[in-house]
């Protein structure tokens, strides 16, 4: 006895549910954690985190990083989101080094985008040296909470027409 094999509609509906996932949860993700990190090393140098009356700006930064996240991040989310949905709707599970493999190059592309790419940066090119660092973990743990949340959503891969002689 076969177990059902999902239709190539089935299939589909399976990428762009994950591809939507990816989508509408990670730019936010994203954001909360470029805030965090900008928030916990103290950038920019004239922020004074001590400062209690400069705490709002952490809060405002949130509040306007969260909506233009969407702008600046729905395509790499969407990017990530398509190599897992794919392998996930088409291949099989994707485990967690494809995970981390998307995330990295989303990570990369992003940097390189942005004109500051991730090893060219330096002290002396940019008055924000941790850019990088801060641009891939914002990029890399967004997706790995998402395929977190999506990992068990697969189908198995199609197997070939049974060969019986």
């Amino acid at each position: 006895m076969s177990a059902a094999k999902p239709s190539p509609a089935a299939r589909i509906g399976r990428l762009i549910a994950v591809v939507l996932v990816f989508v509408a949860l990670g730019p936010p993700l994203g954001a909360v954690i470029w805030v965090a990190l900008m928030t916990g090393i103290g950038l920019p140098p004239e922020w004074d985190a001590a400062d209690p009356g400069r705490n709002w700006l952490t809060l405002l930064g949130l509040v306007y990083a969260v909506p233009m996240s969407y702008f600046f991040g729905a395509a790499p989310a969407a990017a990530a989101g398509l190599v897992i949905g794919v392998t996930q709707s088409f291949i099989g599970r994707a485990g967690w080094p494809l995970a981390l493999g998307s995330g990295l190059v989303v990570a990369i592309v992003v940097l390189e985008r942005s004109g500051l790419g991730t090893f060219a940066a330096t002290s002396d090119q940019s008055p924000f040296p941790e850019y990088p660092a801060i641009m891939i973990l914002a990029c890399l743990i967004p997706t790995l909470l998402c395929w977190a949340l999506v990992r068990s959503w697969y189908f198995a891969s199609p197997s070939p027409p049974d060969a019986t002689p």
